[in-house]
């Protein structure tokens, strides 16, 4: 019953301003990030809009120097303000160490070679992680591009806003960390491209080889080398059938024992929907694992997110705009056992900008778990980013 009046309440604090809104002609603002725009008009906001790449800001013959490097990055802190934080809780809401700081660099090399990294700093500064060392060759302008190095597996659409200053919330969905790698990043080599048709739609195809994970947990992600000789083959095909509407399927697998017998795959089908400063977005993932019978025999796991937000524009003075957002998601990490690891949880967030730099957020989130009474935690998060 809690749980039905805060999801209505919270549906009537989004939808609203989509009613109450003035036809004020704002402003297209992007950042380096390529954030979705804060006007109210209605512009497409594609995917791979959302996170920084070198082509983002540099792609456009004569508009820069192709001797300037592009450096960008930003700082973000985090901390628990209501409630527990204890291993008996989702590993999302362990935030307290969380604090990042992300360096993003990038350089043109010609008219059809790019290079992009970015390198991530946790755990006060103890921990580095080389997140992406990629480089892109143009061949058939955007329509076949090759990817080498290392880079971020093309699965699903949650790993286009994972990180802080593009995420609309301050932890991230629960299939996205625990049923595939939070973070997956691997070395091989991608073709990805968009094919333009008529009507203003597109295809959008990503196709990888690479390492694969190296075990059944999500957090056994590989870093420089493979642990077997079989590669994990995998990618995407979106399709943007109207405008601001786009649907797309995933798919991955890969052997990831040294003796190359057992594998281990993913399946996922992601929806979203851009109408001027709203966005829906949602996304089911399932995955199997196969293992020994001493191990526990194979196993599925499954989950799914459903978010919604409407970012409202502001024309005050250190206030850019505030946005409201929802987001229901549940997960359970192994169908055969009921092991305290699955649980629904309903998030409500406010976000607010006092300058194009500088990002504050809320979230109360309740998560209800077996065997567990209903639990409720608040955050705050603050970023920096330039």
């Amino acid at each position: 019953m809690i749980r039905r009046s805060l999801l209505a309440i919270l549906l009537v604090i989004v939808c609203y301003p989509l009613c109450s809104a003035d036809n004020r002609a704002g402003k297209t603002v992007r950042s380096v990030y390529n954030e979705d725009t804060i006007t109210e008009e209605g512009l497409n906001t594609l995917p791979e809009d959302y996170y920084f790449q070198v082509e983002a800001v540099s792609q456009e013959e004569g508009k820069k120097d192709w001797k300037e490097i592009d450096f960008h990055g930003f700082f973000a802190i985090t901390s628990l303000i209501h409630g527990e934080d204890d291993e008996s809780h989702q590993p999302s809401s362990q935030l307290l160490d969380e604090n990042e700081f992300t360096l993003w660099f990038g350089k043109r090399i010609s008219r059809k070679l790019f290079f992009n990294s970015e390198v991530e700093i946790k755990k006060g500064f103890q921990e580095y992680e080389m997140e992406r060392f990629e480089f892109d060759y143009s061949v058939i302008k955007k329509l076949f591009i090759l990817r080498l190095g290392k880079f971020k597996y093309p699965f699903g659409i949650e790993r286009f806003v994972e990180s802080a200053p593009s995420n609309k919330l301050i932890d991230r969905p629960l299939p996205s960390i625990k049923v595939i790698p939070g973070t997956y990043s691997d070395i091989g080599g991608m073709l990805h491209g968009s094919v333009l048709f008529p009507n203003n739609t597109k295809l959008k195809y990503e196709f990888a080889v690479t390492n694969g994970l190296e075990g059944p947990d999500p957090e056994d992600v590989q870093q420089l080398w493979d642990n077997n000789s079989s590669k994990a083959l995998g990618g995407r095909l979106g399709y943007e059938c109207l405008p601001g509407l786009e649907i797309g399927g995933s798919y991955s697998r890969g052997k990831y024992d040294k003796d190359n017998h057992l594998d281990i795959d993913f399946l996922g089908i992601d929806i979203q929907f851009t109408r001027g400063n709203m966005e829906v977005r949602g996304e089911y993932i399932t995955g199997q694992v196969e293992q020994e019978e001493e191990d526990g025999g194979d196993y599925l796991r499954n989950g799914y997110y459903l978010q919604i937000s409407y970012r409202y524009p502001l024309n005050f003075n250190y206030l850019r705009y505030l946005e409201g957002v929802l987001r229901f998601d549940s997960v359970d990490p192994n169908r055969n056992i009921t092991d305290g690891n699955e649980a629904d949880r309903l998030a409500i967030g406010i976000n607010y900008s006092l300058t194009e730099h500088v990002v504050f957020k809320f979230e109360y989130e309740i998560e209800n778990e077996p065997g567990e009474e209903i639990l409720g935690k608040s955050f705050i998060q603050a970023i920096v980013k330039w």
